[in-house]
């Protein structure tokens, strides 16, 4: 048999043959994850240099950068500078960290549980579709790895990994734009499983009464309170957790499900 009578190749593709959105968004995740990540080692070198700054000051000057506390025991002085730093670094990687995530991440992910595994809320949608239009549907949230591996709900490539909305009405593009009905139900985020509008002042000004909110309050972002310390240690421990949770699901997937043949190679 010759080579032009031979079967198509395994795992062969076209040189033009178009990307899947699968893959498109893969290496999207992909490039998000090189952010955080970059991120994270920015922060590192960071510290260093500022635990070196202050160890090297503290040395070369005779004196602390800042006026140490009664009783603060100096370095051994046979300790290497090297030593120092290094047993300094927790510290000062600590609240460089923490004043980092005080600002808002560019890439958001939904580090709570298992979409699945959660109890849903049981607000009775169906009765007051009418009257509350669905504007839960317009809220902005982000989503979970499991979302982004099923590949079902869309997501904002430009605001990753935020729901994707539609630019007309600004509802989720899986919103019914007629009966406002979720056209994804059994797929749904798990912010969407979670989420009870019942005390939503954005929702209903009284829910009791089926009374509700103007729809101009919808679009309304109640002002976040100040943060507080244990507030940024809350942040700092979600942005660690989804980025363990991105590299994760990142590492067990493939491009192709199973074996297929293409073209010739």
């Amino acid at each position: 048999m010759t080579d032009d009578e031979a079967d198509p190749g395994f795992g062969t593709v076209a040189l033009h043959a178009p990307a899947t959105r699968g893959d498109l968004e893969r290496a999207l995740r992909n490039l998000n994850l090189a952010d955080l990540e970059m991120r994270e080692a920015l922060l590192l070198m960071g510290a260093r240099l500022v635990t070196l700054t202050d160890e090297l000051t503290r040395r070369l000057d005779g004196v602390e950068p800042e006026p140490a506390r009664p009783g603060t025991p100096a370095p051994p002085p046979t300790e290497t500078l090297e030593v120092t730093v290094m047993r300094n670094l927790g510290s000062v990687l600590g609240q460089i960290r923490l004043a980092d995530v005080a600002q808002r991440s560019r890439i958001s992910l939904d580090t709570g549980p298992d979409k699945y595994a959660v109890e849903p809320s049981d607000p009775p949608c169906d009765e007051v579709l009418h009257l509350c239009q669905a504007r839960c549907c317009t809220f902005n949230f982000a989503l979970s790895s499991r979302d982004l591996d099923e590949g079902v709900i869309r997501w904002d490539h430009g605001q990753p990994y935020l729901i994707r909305q539609r630019a007309s009405d600004g509802y989720c593009v899986h919103n019914d734009p007629g009966s406002h009905g979720c056209t994804v139900h059994g797929h749904r985020p798990r912010v969407c499983r979670v989420y009870d509008c019942r005390t939503d002042r954005r929702v209903w000004l009284d829910f009791a009464r089926r009374v509700p909110a103007p729809l101009e309050d919808a679009h309304v972002v109640p002002p976040e309170p100040p943060l507080t310390e244990l507030d940024l240690v809350d942040r700092l421990h979600a942005r660690t957790a989804a980025i363990t949770a991105e590299r994760t699901a990142m590492a067990g997937g493939y491009a192709d499900p199973g074996p297929t043949r293409g073209p010739k190679p």
